[in-house]
């Protein structure tokens, strides 16, 4: 029997945290709107729905909490108790049926829940004055009698189906290999000549680029799927902060590559600690200086060509302009020549200006941790904050890691790669147009003057005599850096891989690949270029 109900597991897994997920996102929005009773329908539905599915697969102890969690919701649905006595102990219910169904995905028992069902009976028995102890704990374990719902007997038309992450991780490998492949036939087409074999090259290509773009397309997922888990979050902190804080979300379906989305929760995570911790004031300070005694803390993402933008807003006390260069003075980051830019900057290198250190920040590393994490994903982050007004994090990342277009260049004989997303126009210029500015060379295009970074020096390469000389303009956000190259070559889509310990300790390196010659590529991180602006020998 329980061979049986294991084949099931995976499938009551998944649909289990999302009814979790339901409950928690209905929770939070009863707790401001207790008035809703469509709000504890909803709960009490998914509630309800998760005690049969658990029931089902003998997991009788997730079975008898839910059935207690309706008990309240019935309660509190007839104005019996109070939602607010409640909220926390319902969250502490979901909290325990989460960790139950961890451990049962990895195999091992459920969490005993006879505590917190005791507790949740004699609470709501307590309130409404009703039956002895004895009856109380025979109420509260019982389950419900009747049979979980029978399958209809005509199947549906199936429209889509569940993919473990696995199988869809070996389809993207098997459609990079593919492109890899296709390459070297490209490169074999244009040495033979042959009509015939560049007709089937050529097929070959259309079908690699349709199978690479529907693979790459199922990996895409919401990023509400990260978004989710902030509000309840949120909502903690600020309860434990003895703060009023609002979270609103925006743009939670665009949509991004599944490692994208997991891996950009840290960061946020650590943004929205931040925020709550030493952005948002208590509800006096705000009353002080005329806020709403409820702070709001805003995030939201869009698309933008080939990127998303996220962003992280407050409108709390801001940063301190001035003492954050005064201890980045002092700590030797920064010296007293630094511009604005440079002072906001080094937010990021584990600067603090905050004297006490509390339970959820204040050591200056959470920011440090976050540009690192959005470096190593190939993305960027800016900091713009008002004194009393607020503080805006804007993150710039790919929308996918896997498979980029890049722009080919050549460097003293080596190729390099340029994403093509972060490129904004190609220009060749006179030797003699190149100006020599007090810290750095620049060109003058359009009447802006743009800084450039000759890439032979920045990678002790040999320089070759140009009269004329190729720069590719790079740009994130405002930010625009020139990048004088020997020679630029053609576009070419490539797979993105990591690199290697000893390439990776150099920061102007985002990953490298391998092209239909078998030659490795190293792919330019652009992000970290734009911070060179730094003068450099002609």
């Amino acid at each position: 029997m329980l061979e049986d109900l294991n084949k099931y597991k995976d499938t009551f897994l998944s649909e289990a945290k999302q009814h979790l997920a339901s409950m928690n996102k209905s929770l939070l929005k009863l707790e401001k709107n207790p008035a809703e009773v469509e709000l504890v329908n909803e709960i009490f539905r998914a509630s309800h729905t998760l005690k049969s599915m658990a029931a089902t697969m003998n997991y009788h102890k997730m079975a008898a909490l839910c059935h207690t969690v309706e008990d309240v919701l019935e309660a509190i649905k007839k104005k019996k108790i109070k939602l607010d006595e409640y909220g926390d102990i319902l969250f502490e219910c979901f909290d325990t049926l989460e960790l139950s169904l961890k451990e049962v995905s990895q195999d091992k028992e459920e969490l005993p829940t006879d505590p917190l069902v005791q507790k949740l009976h004699t609470l709501v028995m307590r309130q409404e004055g009703q039956k002895t102890k004895d009856e109380k704990t025979k109420s509260s374990l019982a389950l419900d009698t009747e049979a979980p719902d029978r399958p209809s007997l005509i199947t549906p038309a199936i429209t889509s189906i569940e993919v473990k992450v696995e199988r869809l991780d070996l389809l993207m490998n098997l459609a990079e290999g593919m492109l890899i492949n296709k390459m070297t036939l490209d490169r074999i087409k244009e040495s033979l000549q042959d009509p015939e074999l560049s007709a089937a090259v050529d097929t070959l290509g259309r079908l690699t680029a349709d199978m690479q773009y529907n693979v790459m397309q199922a990996r895409m997922v919401p990023i509400e799927f990260t978004f989710n888990r902030f509000p309840r979050m949120v909502r903690d902190l600020a309860k434990q902060e003895k703060k009023e804080v609002n979270l609103e979300i925006e743009g939670g379906d665009i949509e991004l590559d599944r490692a994208m989305v997991e891996e950009i929760a840290e960061p946020l995570v650590h943004l929205l600690k931040n925020a709550v911790d030493h952005g948002i004031e208590t509800p006096e300070e705000r009353r002080k200086v005329g806020k709403s005694p409820q702070g709001i803390i805003k995030l939201t993402a869009k698309r933008i060509k080939g990127f998303a933008i996220i962003e992280v807003e407050d409108d709390g006390k801001g940063l301190n302009f001035e003492d954050i260069k005064n201890t980045a003075i002092k700590l030797g980051i920064l010296s007293r020549e630094a511009t604005k830019e440079e002072v906001m900057d080094s937010i990021f290198s584990g600067l603090s200006t905050t004297e006490q250190v509390t339970a959820v920040s204040g050591r200056g590393f959470g920011l440090n941790i976050v540009k690192k994490k959005i470096g190593s994903l190939g993305g960027s982050i800016k900091v713009e904050s008002h004194l009393m007004r607020g503080t805006r994090f804007v993150i710039e990342m790919p929308l996918t890691l896997a498979v980029i277009k890049t722009l080919f260049v050549e460097v003293g004989g080596r190729i390099y790669a340029i994403p093509l997303a972060s490129i904004e126009r190609l220009v060749n210029v006179n030797r003699d147009d190149i100006k020599g500015m007090l810290n750095y060379e620049a060109i003058v295009l359009n009447g802006e003057d743009i800084p450039i970074t000759r890439l032979n020096v920045l990678f002790d390469i040999p320089p070759l005599a140009h009269q004329t000389q190729p720069i590719v303009i790079i740009r994130k956000g405002e930010e625009k850096l020139g990048l004088a190259v020997d020679a630029l070559m053609d576009t070419q889509e490539i797979v993105l891989k990591p690199l290697n310990k000893l390439v990776k300790e150099n920061k102007y390196f985002a990953g490298c690949s391998i092209i239909g010659s078998g030659e490795v590529v190293l792919v330019l991180d652009v992000g970290n270029l734009l911070l060179t602006k730094r003068a450099v020998s002609v």
